[in-house]
């Protein structure tokens, strides 16, 4: 219990102890003897009286405006200051005259503990400070911006040709024409921000690992506020292991084998060529087989070759995690439906509808830097900027889960079985697209169903909350026991472990560029000066939050008097008491002492 509470209770019992004795005194006194009731009363009131003032003299209420402080952050110059204490933190510049300087949020409160509330001008508290602030009420009254990239989200881990979309909003300036950079210097898409500031780029992830974009403000004076590195790690994981499994040679046989060596993928492959004969490499359908594979890819006429047993082992290796996906660009039989509806995969196939893949730019620089160059034997072709890739026909599906990414929500369905996921994609002659010599855009779709189905890697991989950030503390979460992690400048950092944190750990690193952490994975760490607008914009988001956090919290209520004027009022009323207990007047025969 507080030590203001425990005052109060003592001179309460105090008080009331007193007064019962007088009013007890009173009644007992003979008829003859007893003090006049006036006198009893009088001295029970100022008994009273004397108490409370005592407390208000031992503990003043706060002065007027002293419960609110004021803190000044960075770029806090130029706002309006609220009346009361101010304190101006190590980063706030143009400290105005009566403003104390603290070296951080927690000491201005020691300094200041009526504090029950608090107004943050700027920049907004650094991750120093936000713990400080505790239940106490917050309002924020942020800097404005500068006019440039203020936010932008860099994607997850994406795989070797598959596309992804960088997004990002700008801050003050309307119709911002943005661009993003592949790391090359080379222009991959351009667009225009919309109402809000927000923009959306779309690149292409090339060779596994991990790799710098750019997005820029064009049309603008370049610097700090208009460009802001993007990290981009391509799965660098062990390469997917893929199963093509054909009824015939076909197109679509020839352009997937040349997707997954595009990919990276360690591709097994069969076509059935009539009387039992087979071309290809791929082994025989048993378990211990198919528990080295990622991903089997069966198109629906080899399914229909395939024995009970074959079915059975299948389905038995997709429920321990094997990923399997059929294409099926014809109708699929009774027999398959069944088959699928048994694994929990129940579809139905439309008629023929036709999809057309986005061409990309127009500009043969741009689209070359968005399809990549082609090969020797396929070289990228200039003409086909502004051209429209082939239409593929397909047949849409009722039932299961669509696949996110390119193409028609419904031309590829899947469902979860046991560990793995089965799923059928019904999209027809996408080999068109490769012989058009858009290859880019048939290993875009092939790639993102491929994902989504595909035996997840078996190792751990380590989680990282928030952006990294030279001398800002980064929460590395599911590392490994001792793991460390790898500075550019070749240091070999052990991260902090918090045992209140679930399992995660703290780094604070000291230079930027690529962090390595044991088991492969990476981390990419901004400098003090990269992305500033950025670093505002997070900072601000921050302490807003802090704000609605505490927005609940109570307020006291505001004083009115000094405590000079309480010590003189309980002064007078305890002399009166003194005075009135010695007085003779209404005395009677017995004088109760209080």
């Amino acid at each position: 219990m507080r030590p203001e509470v425990w005052l109060g209770i003592v001179l309460l019992a105090g008080a009331a102890l007193s007064i019962t004795r007088l009013l007890v005194a009173h009644l007992r006194s003979a008829q003859g003897q007893r003090p006049a009731l006036w006198r009893t009363l009088a001295l029970a009131v100022l008994t009273a009286a004397s108490a409370l003032l005592l407390h208000r003299t031992l503990l003043p209420p706060t002065p007027a405006g002293s419960d609110t402080l004021v803190v000044l952050t960075a770029n806090a110059g130029g706002l309006p200051v609220p009346a009361g204490p101010v304190v101006a933190l190590p980063e706030a510049d143009g400290v105005p005259a009566g403003a104390t300087r603290m070296p951080d949020l927690a000491t201005a409160l020691r300094r200041h503990p009526d504090a029950r509330a608090l107004v943050v001008l700027g920049a907004g508290l650094l991750p120093r400070d936000r713990d400080a602030v505790g239940g106490r009420a917050l309002a924020y009254h942020p800097a404005p911006l500068q006019p440039g990239l203020v936010d932008v989200e860099a994607p997850d881990a994406v795989a070797p040709g598959a596309r992804f979309t960088v997004r990002g909003r700008v801050s003050g300036i309307e119709d911002a024409q943005v661009a993003l950079f592949d790391p090359a210097g080379r222009i991959v898409d351009t667009g225009t921000v919309d109402a809000d500031g927000r923009f959306g780029l779309t690149g292409t992830a090339r060779g596994a690992g991990a790799t710098l974009f750019d997005v820029a403000l064009q049309d603008v004076a370049p610097g700090a506020w208009t460009r802001a590195h993007v990290p981009v790690v391509i799965d660098a994981d062990g390469p997917m292991r893929i199963l093509l499994l054909a009824g015939a040679p076909n197109p679509d046989v020839r352009a997937l084998r040349r997707w997954a060596e595009d990919a990276g993928a360690s591709l097994r492959w069969r076509a059935a060529l009539g009387g039992g004969a087979m071309a290809g490499d791929a082994p025989a359908l048993e378990a211990t087989r198919l528990a080295e594979q990622d991903l089997v890819l069966l198109d629906a006429r080899a399914w229909d070759g395939l024995g009970a047993a074959a079915r059975t082992t299948l389905l038995a290796a997709v429920r321990d995690g094997l990923g399997l996906l059929v294409h099926a660009p014809e109708p699929p039989s009774n027999a398959l439906r069944s088959w699928l509806g048994a694994a929990g995969l129940a579809i139905t196939a439309g008629r023929v509808r036709e999809w057309r893949a986005d061409a990309g730019p127009d500009d043969p620089a741009r689209l070359r830097a968005w399809s990549g160059p082609g090969s020797d034997d396929a070289p990228f072709d200039p003409q086909l900027a502004g051209e429209a890739p082939p239409a593929l026909g397909y047949r849409p599906l009722t039932g299961g889960l669509p696949a996110a990414g390119p193409g028609a929500a419904d031309m590829m369905r899947w469902q979860a079985l046991g560990q793995g996921r089965i799923g059928v994609v019904t999209a027809a002659d996408s080999w068109q697209l490769p012989l058009a010599g858009r290859a880019d855009l048939h290993g875009e779709l092939w790639s993102a169903w491929a994902a989504a189905l595909a035996r997840p890697a078996g190792a751990a991989v380590a989680g990282f909350r928030g952006e990294a950030r030279v001398g800002e503390r980064v929460a590395l979460c599911d590392l490994a026991p001792g793991a460390r992690v790898a500075a550019p400048d070749g240091r070999a950092i052990l991260p902090v472990p918090d045992p209140a944190a679930d399992g995660c750990a703290g780094l604070w690193p000291r230079a930027p560029g690529w962090h390595r952490v044991d088991g492969g994975d990476v981390l990419w760490v901004r400098g003090v000066d990269d992305a500033p607008g950025v670093q505002a914009a997070a900072l601000q988001a921050a302490t807003r939050r802090l704000a609605g956090a505490g927005a609940g919290a109570q307020m006291p209520p505001p004083p009115a008097i000094p405590a000079v004027v309480w010590f003189f009022a309980w002064l007078l009323v305890t002399a009166l008491l003194w005075a009135l207990h010695r007085m003779r007047r209404g005395r009677g025969g017995v004088v109760p002492t209080a």
